[in-house]
């Protein structure tokens, strides 16, 4: 460690006597940050602006107050705090403001010459040297940068013993942080990949030991690591996702995490990307990448919030200067499209800008938190070097539901009472309902650059040393988020590994956060069951502090447009915009039935491991060493794992505090959620476009009509629920009718009575019986849970939830009572009323005499008759062994294929038996059409038929 704080819960607790005997240390510095000097001592008689920051009232009760609004057991999950209540909670207290005051008199310095700031969270006063050596029991001195930037500061201060409960810290005394430069040092994620140092050779400079060293960068045959600028045939990898391990694109995060293209903008949701000066977006680059994957949003601009002078600059156009905004945007718009993106840019072109001075800008009361911001550490506004002439932005600026930053410290930089401070304004803005993602690093167990820490606390060249974790992403108020990859030939079905390729993801364990109570039993197990073969000097072994990071995401083979052409991009850079944007959507299905955001998220992932995808293997090499080993259950190389987008909405749906209704109050915001998010049998196809990746109504009746079975059926009718586009309210209305018809024929084949349905059906009207469906169940529910709500109408015989082949709840079942009056009061009670976050659909179920017969099946196929012809076709009764490339080989000598899009399971990400192929017009559709008849792939013929809808192609032609 580089440093030691005794007072606000750094791993160095004891308590030091300064040379007075009243005195004890309260900071205290190792070793200057790096790129620091000591020069002369300053002169007794100059004078210092003194800040003292007053501690917080309740500090020691924030993780319990932000588990009560986040974590899945609470009463109170969701019922987040306003602004003013958690100011009052916090606020000094006024024994605090007393006791520093006697301390301060009683040392010379008058009352007439302190300041109490409006917030009164902190003193401040001006003193000469002399006088503050005296009363800190210390000695201040010039310091240098290598950039030639000053600083006043000393290497430890002490304070009276009786003080030192009331104070968090003292400026300007041992804090050398500073903002995020202009000519930041470039992570492996921001430079040409011709820049790169070759994967043969790690982040930290040791040789590699793995996957990465398979090709060198140079290497035309490692076509999954191009160098940047290398032509890349973009029409090629647009509409497959067969090359995904080589290419990610939009349609490849979806297929891997099962999300489907979100098509409704929610007034209440919001995500914002946080960039910070000189590096800006091109509009230009933008354009180029909509106009590819997501036609609909050519022009389009995220929301500008211009923070302490923030401007986008184009003086410089580089991939040094635009890479990283570029993708971030890129990636964040596409995935969330309608949803506006908000852009939150900060500093000017001088100055640039720190994480404070972005936190001022949402949350006024910070600019004074604990003293504020430090002018030797964070941007001061007005600029006093000609920059922007404003003020500093302390508030004015709305914090969205989401926010994602792709920058970061190393812990080391840092002295441990600066990042506390921040880490409770996370905690702070968790509280009111803010979810914070950061990137893990792209370094391994190495920090930025590849740098770890040697002995005496400097920075080596990384090839031994102490592990070097990153900041924030060991607050344990915000998600970090490493970096996975799919394996090379693997496809976007199979599991993924740590990322190996060019980066290596960031993780590791805390020097300065102790261990939270969420994640306490995650790493307990990964030390139980894969200790690390490292000792304490390589990293903090306690087993007692923060592990890192929390998930993870893809963060190999990005493309993206930069600078007018497309390139390659690694790294968590892209990890953390493409979570953040998963769960902006699992944000817009809990606002869409009235609930809250979903605020601080930790707490519910590490209470449902399962919602995310395991990720076994991979390790995070640096500082000489292989670093860490992805394994089962949480490791610090991809935390827990990759998202799983249905099981995470559907925790999250069913999550919320006692007095939040479980849904809105009418029924088709409801079926608006059902058809979005969730029904259990959801699915969605893995298409290229967000603003077209849906099939059209006619092909969902047409999927029903080609179903051989009566369960496929409920998943396809859903599937037309979820694919309908025109508005949530029509979807809904279209998943009423679809959803009941299939459930009439499974009902039947259960051997269970059906529903009549309410909402078109041509079924007869329903019959009074001792049977009632029920629809509309979450998945999780039993038929003994339902079992025991139900007996409140009268006594039941039995239950029977409806399962699909692989197990799962297919969300309706039927329940059996022993009267028909107790049948009719369960419709009286529970009808339309909610039950597990849904709201639930009650009615008398069919005689199986009601149901329609059965179609007849063809004996011979040829007799079927065909739809007409149309530009799209229907490719049915695919094997779920076909892979990709199989797909891909069937239709390779197929002439003027727009696009070929696969059914995909959301819960599962397996194939669902059926696809669509558009083509540039009918004819080439009919050629095609005799030329794949007859195709048997792996082992089942084909059933290929006209679509009865136009496709892509005749949809708005994007």
């Amino acid at each position: 460690m580089r440093f030691t704080l005794l007072t606000l819960g750094a791993l160095v607790a004891s308590v030091i006597a300064a040379p007075s005997s009243t005195h004890v240390l309260h900071e205290k510095r190792s070793t200057l940050p790096f790129g620091w000097e000591r020069h002369n001592k300053l002169p007794s008689h100059e004078i210092l602006p003194m800040r003292i920051g007053l501690k917080q009232s309740n500090l020691d009760k924030a993780e319990d107050f932000l588990m009560e609004v986040s974590h899945p057991s609470s009463p109170k999950y969701g019922q987040h705090w306003s602004a003013k209540k958690v100011a009052e909670t916090f606020a000094p207290s006024r024994e605090s403001f007393d006791a520093v005051t006697v301390w301060l008199k009683s040392s010379g310095i008058s009352s007439e010459r302190i300041s109490r700031s409006q917030s009164m969270g902190w003193l401040t006063f001006d003193a000469t040297v002399a006088e503050a050596e005296n009363l800190l029991k210390t000695e201040f001195f010039m310091h240098k940068h290598t950039t030639g930037k000053p600083h006043v500061g000393c290497k430890d201060y002490s304070i009276p013993e009786f003080v030192q409960p009331h104070v968090d810290f003292i400026t300007p005394t041992v804090h050398f942080d500073t903002k995020i430069p202009q000519g930041r040092h470039m992570e492996k994620r921001d430079m040409p990949l011709e820049k790169r140092v070759p994967p043969t050779i790690a982040a930290a400079g040791v040789p590699v030991e793995s996957k990465a060293a398979v090709h060198k960068i140079t290497d035309p045959s490692g076509g999954y690591l191009p160098k940047k600028g290398a032509d890349i045939n973009i029409q090629s990898i647009i509409t497959e996702l067969e090359t995904c391990d080589e290419f990610i694109v939009p349609d490849c995060l979806r297929a891997l995490y099962s999300f489907p293209p979100n098509f409704a903008a929610n007034s209440k949701n919001s995500f914002g990307i946080v960039e910070y000066t000189p590096e800006a977006y091109l509009q230009g680059d933008l354009d180029l990448f909509f106009a590819n994957f997501s036609k609909n949003q050519v022009q389009k601009t995220p929301t500008f919030d211009s923070i302490d002078g923030g401007v986008l600059q184009t003086t410089e156009e580089s991939f040094e200067y635009n890479g990283e905004s570029d993708l971030d945007l890129e990636y964040a718009m596409t995935l969330v499209n309608p949803q506006p993106v908000t852009l939150y840019q900060a500093g000017d072109l001088i100055e640039g800008a720190s994480f404070n001075n972005f936190l001022d800008a949402i949350d006024g009361s910070y600019c004074t938190y604990e003293g504020g911001d430090d002018p030797t550490q964070d941007a001061v506004y007005p600029d006093p070097f000609g920059g922007y002439e404003g003020p500093e932005n302390c508030g004015g600026f709305a914090a969205t539901k989401v926010i994602s930053t792709s920058y970061a410290y190393n812990e080391a930089d840092l002295t441990a009472f600066y990042e506390m401070r921040q880490c409770n304004e996370y905690m702070k803005l968790g509280l009111q309902g803010t979810t914070f993602f950061y990137s893990s690093g792209d370094y391994g167990v190495a920090g930025n650059g590849g740098q770890c820490i040697a002995a005496n606390g400097s920075y080596n060249d990384g090839t031994s040393g102490r592990f070097n974790p990153s900041f924030p992403g060991t607050c344990p108020y915000i998600t970090s988020v490493g970096a996975t990859q799919i394996k090379p030939g693997a496809s976007v079905t199979q599991p993924e590994e740590a990322c190996e390729t060019v980066i290596f993801s960031g993780g590791g364990f805390s020097n300065v956060f102790p261990l939270p109570s969420y994640q306490a039993a995650a790493v307990k197990s990964f030390f139980a069951n894969h200790p690390p073969p490292y000792t304490s000097a390589q990293y903090n072994n306690s087993q007692q502090t923060r592990g890192f990071p929390d998930i993870s995401a893809n963060g190999a083979n990005y493309v993206i447009a930069v600078d007018g052409t497309f390139s390659l991009v690694y790294g968590t850079s892209a990890s953390s915009p493409v979570a953040a944007s998963i769960f902006t959507l699992v944000n817009e299905a809990r606002l869409a039935i009235g609930k809250s955001s979903v605020g601080f998220i930790n707490p519910v992932l590490y209470a449902h491991p399962g919602d995310l995808n395991d990720i076994t293997s991979g390790g995070n090499m640096g500082c000489g060493t292989p670093g860490f080993t992805a394994t089962t259950g949480w490791d610090p190389v991809t935390g827990l794992g990759t998202p799983n987008f249905p099981k995470l909405v559907a925790t999250f749906l069913r999550l919320h505090y006692a007095d939040e209704p479980a849904t809105q109050s009418e029924p088709e915001a409801d079926g608006a959620t059902e058809a979005q998010h969730g029904d259990n049998s959801i699915a969605a196809s893995a298409d290229a476009d967000a603003d077209a990746n849906t099939f059209t109504p006619a092909e969902q009746a047409e999927e029903r009509a080609a179903a051989s079975e009566v369960n496929s059926a409920t998943e396809e009718a859903t599937e037309q629920a979820s694919s309908t586009a025109g508005s949530v309210k029509s979807a809904a209305q279209t998943a009423g009718k679809a959803v009941t018809g299939a459930a009439q024929s499974l009902g039947a084949a259960a051997g269970f009575g059906s529903q009549g349905s309410e909402a078109g059906s041509d079924a007869p009207p329903a019959e009074t019986s001792k049977t009632v469906y029920v629809g509309n169940i979450f998945f999780d529910v039993r038929s003994e849970d339902l079992k025991k709500e139900f007996e409140r109408a009268g006594p039941v015989v039995d239950v029977k939830i409806i399962m699909d082949p692989r197990g799962l709840s297919k969300g309706f079942g039927y329940v059996n009572f022993e009267t028909v009056e107790a049948a009719q009061r369960a419709i009286e009670l529970f009808n339309m009323q909610n039950y597990e976050g849904r709201r639930l659909s009650v009615q008398f179920s069919l005689s199986r005499t009601s149901i329609p017969p059965p179609r007849t099946p063809y004996a011979n196929p040829a007799d079927r008759p065909m739809h007409p012809p149309t530009k799209t076709l229907f490719v049915g009764n695919m094997s779920f062994d076909m892979s990709d490339r199989d797909l891909n080989s069937l239709f390779r000598e197929i002439k003027n294929v727009i696009d070929v899009r696969v059914a995909i399971d959301r819960r599962t990400g397996q194939p669902r038996g059926f696809a669509h192929a558009d083509f540039t017009d009918v004819e080439s559709a009919e050629r095609a059409m005799k030329e794949l008849s007859g195709k048997v792939v792996c082992g089942r013929p084909l059933r290929i038929d006209f679509s009865l809808s136009a496709g892509r192609a005749a949809v708005g032609g994007s």
